[in-house]
């Protein structure tokens, strides 16, 4: 692998509060459906928490930005040897922790150490697999060593497995931040809000509100009635109804970004019908993804892999693998010897129930039974993508890595296919991008030609904001929701 060098572009990050014009005593309101089920990232899972803390509250050595580059964070750059398997940090100074702590390389060989170990609860730690060793070289340089070359490592530590907290953390982190970031928690108001306020003592560049409030609703309707209220100045989802509410109302603007998520419908390849290859085909063939996304009122794309526009691996003729045929389908399963199959879904009550129904109503027409289960979405945490009690259950899974996670057998899916495992594995290690990204092309195909899972669509990134208001994010929004730039007019 050829040596990589990383350097921050601007001639200083340490800017003191105090020099910056464009910082002010405001409170910015920002509208979501799915509320955390806890604060600690280390231990608690779920794209809702990530929204909140990553880059917000906790960082990593690296930062993953709106467009999905990675860039320098705790690390102001680094170094990577010919041979891929030896990283070394050069960290920045003067950082504190929320505690007033120094931020040093003690506190980034434990952070790594610890969610690397075997017994690891970080949400992320399966992306540590790779990872050997951390060695603290001096105060601010970090040596870190892998098992095998792995060019998604530096996106790793911009993931839960890299938010460093001090290596004697003594904070309950799901009572108390204790990051680097440029805001800590404040006021948690279970099932209403959560409030970030700023880091006066932050060592960059200070966030320019004065305090950040993550507003929970139950769902779309009523977060469509706090945006139009006032309550909140921007909202992160939307529906067909909450479009046509403020499309043409000049107080608003709806502006479109790019995403990485997919509506997936996910299979317990461990469910004795589920496992064959030709049931999950012909599940595949009896839904009617097109019509799907006509029904929800058209703001989503279709793909045909856990891929997206803008990855290097996007393949746009995967959706013509396993098209709609529902009578195809039918004899399918009918010459695998399946002709009367009863599965439940469950899924977390904060999705649309239409989509749950759409399948239902699908799949009957080919033979196969579906019992719907909504629940709570810590239940479905808890019992399905922990305990694995399911046979379907749909989700919007925002990683945008998550087509790799398909080599992983004991992830919730339990789709274990070594060929596909194989194919990603060498792709990961390869010794540049560009065969990188050829092999996760061919696993995306793989993935599809198996049907490890259905895909119903990606959704567009559409946020509805007060036109008083700048600074927000729009694209990637469902993994990251950095609030410091965010301003309000006067």
């Amino acid at each position: 692998m050829r040596i990589l060098k990383a350097s921050i572009l601007l001639t200083s990050v340490l800017v003191l509060g105090a020099c910056s014009s464009n910082v002010t005593d405001t409170s910015v309101n920002i509208g979501f459906i799915l509320e955390p089920t806890g604060l600690d990232p280390t231990t608690v899972s779920g794209a809702a928490l990530d929204q909140l803390v990553i880059d917000n509250v906790y960082e990593g050595l690296t930062f993953r930005d709106q467009n999905g580059e990675i860039t320098p964070k705790l690390a102001k750059d680094w170094d990577i040897s010919e041979d891929g398997l030896t990283y070394t940090f050069d960290l920045q100074q003067g950082v504190k922790f929320h505690d007033g702590s120094d931020f040093t390389s003690e506190d980034v060989v434990a952070t790594l150490e610890a969610s690397a170990a075997e017994d690891s609860k970080n949400p992320d730690h399966k992306l540590m697999a790779t990872f050997e060793s951390a060695t603290a070289i001096d105060e601010y340089t970090v040596k870190v060593t892998l098992s095998e070359p792995n060019t998604k490592f530096l996106d790793t530590l911009a993931t839960d497995a890299g938010m460093i907290v001090p290596s004697d953390n003594a904070v309950d982190l799901n009572k108390e931040s204790n990051g680097t970031g440029p805001y800590t928690i404040g006021e948690w108001a279970t099932g209403t809000s959560i409030t970030l306020e700023r880091n006066e003592n932050y060592w960059g560049e200070p966030a320019k509100n004065s305090e950040a409030v993550f507003r929970y609703y139950k769902d779309q309707t009523a977060a469509t009635n706090g945006l139009a209220s006032g309550e909140i100045d921007i909202l992160t989802t939307y529906n067909d109804d909450t479009l046509s509410r403020f499309e043409n109302d000049s107080n608003f603007v709806i502006k479109e970004g790019s995403q990485t998520s997919w509506m997936t419908l996910g299979f317990n390849s461990k469910n004795e019908y589920l496992k064959n290859p030709t049931v999950r085909q012909a599940i595949r063939m009896g839904i009617d993804k097109d019509g799907l996304i006509s029904a929800l009122g058209g703001n989503m794309m279709r793909t045909g892999s856990m891929t997206a526009p803008g990855q290097a691996w996007w393949d746009e003729s995967l959706t013509k693998i396993h098209t709609y045929d529902p009578q195809a389908a039918q004899e399918l399963l009918k010459g695998a010897g399946y002709e009367d199959i009863t599965l439940n879904l469950r899924v977390a009550n904060n999705y649309d129930s239409a989509i749950s129904e759409y399948i239902k109503a699908q799949l009957a027409e080919i033979g196969v039974t579906v019992n719907i289960e909504t629940m709570e979405f810590a239940s479905w945490l808890e019992e399905v993508f922990q305990g694995g009690d399911y046979d379907m259950t749909m989700v919007l899974h925002v990683d945008p890595w998550m087509l790799t996670y398909y080599a992983n057998p004991g992830y919730y899916w339990n789709y274990d296919n070594p060929e596909v495992q194989k194919t990603i594995k060498a792709a990961l290690s390869a010794a540049d991008y560009a065969a990188r990204d050829k092999g996760l092309t061919q696993a995306a195909r793989m993935i599809s030609e198996d049907a490890a899972s259905d895909w119903l669509y990606i959704p567009k990134a559409l946020t509805i904001a007060s036109t008083e208001v700048s600074g927000y994010p729009v694209s990637r929004t469902g993994s990251r929701y950095p609030v410091y730039q965010i301003t309000l007019a006067d």
